[in-house]
């Protein structure tokens, strides 16, 4: 069944109309470009955007939505830096009219970047900084952030499958073994780059986002394998809810959750 119609009968066995609706986008919906701040005025700031990223990503970016964030200073830079977000209007039409016809009221598009770290913001180390992994089936994000600023954030070509988590006991799958080491290697590499460009105190917490099965034996390997201090975001506490979210659920909607706290985070 077409994704637009099981939303629709989901809203209607649920009787949801008219409930808020919380839109994450994946990150192929959208590009990030880094680039240096148009010595412009603010009502002129969109355009100079536009034109500075028009051969930067590959859609046309007079028909794309457009938003940003200021990059933190670096010590080895002087310009000041803009993270521009990028999506063609077409993609946001479609989410945007599927929703409508569900009866959903869309309140918040958001990206998975900012999601994670309104989430974030709630650990007990967000002022002194800490990494966050969320990882999916074949892919995740290391997000970096300090005080509910975004230093880093980072696509992996790792997903929980490919590290043979649920093999742990026998040891025996060696390409588990390499994509474990990878992740490790992605993780410190972050974490380095920041310290180093960033020039701030070193960042060594990860909080990771609950796997939907064999999360102790990531934390496991991130912890005694290869030295990184890893944790486990548990969002049922750090979250008001009235239910306790088991690690499935949480996997799952982890990012929208993140999109309800949007102004909370910022």
């Amino acid at each position: 069944m077409e994704s637009g119609l099981l939303l629709r009968d989901f809203v209607d066995k649920h009787d949801l109309a008219q409930f808020d609706c919380y839109l994450v986008l994946t990150s192929d919906n959208y590009r990030r470009v880094n680039i240096e701040a148009p010595a412009v005025a603010i009502s002129e700031m969109s355009d100079a955007i536009r034109w500075k990223i028009s051969d930067l990503v590959d859609f046309s970016v007079e028909k794309a939505a457009i938003d940003f964030f200021e990059v933190p200073a670096s010590k080895r830079a002087s310009s000041n830096m803009l993270e521009v977000v990028a999506s063609p209007l077409e993609v946001i039409t479609e989410f945007a009219n599927k929703i409508d016809r569900t009866g959903l009221n869309l309140k918040v598009i958001d990206i998975q970047e900012t999601v994670l770290r309104n989430l974030a913001v709630l650990l007990p180390e967000n002022q002194r900084g800490v990494a966050v992994l969320y990882l999916q089936e074949s892919s995740g994000v290391i997000l970096i952030q300090k005080d509910g600023t975004i230093y880093l954030s980072r696509n992996i070509d790792i997903g929980y499958k490919q590290l043979g988590l649920d093999l742990i006991s026998d040891n025996t799958d060696s390409r588990a073994n390499i994509e474990q080491n990878n992740l490790a290697l992605e993780i410190q590499r972050s974490l380095d780059y920041v310290e180093s460009f960033y020039g701030i105190p070193p960042i060594s917490g990860v909080a990771v986002i609950p796997l939907s099965a064999y999360t102790q034996e990531l934390l496991n390997i991130l912890n005694s394998s290869h030295g990184i201090t890893a944790r486990v975001m548990d969002l049922s506490a750090i979250v008001d809810c009235d239910i306790l979210l088991d690690d499935a659920t949480q996997s799952k909607c982890a990012p929208v959750i993140g999109a309800t706290l949007r102004f909370a985070g910022e």
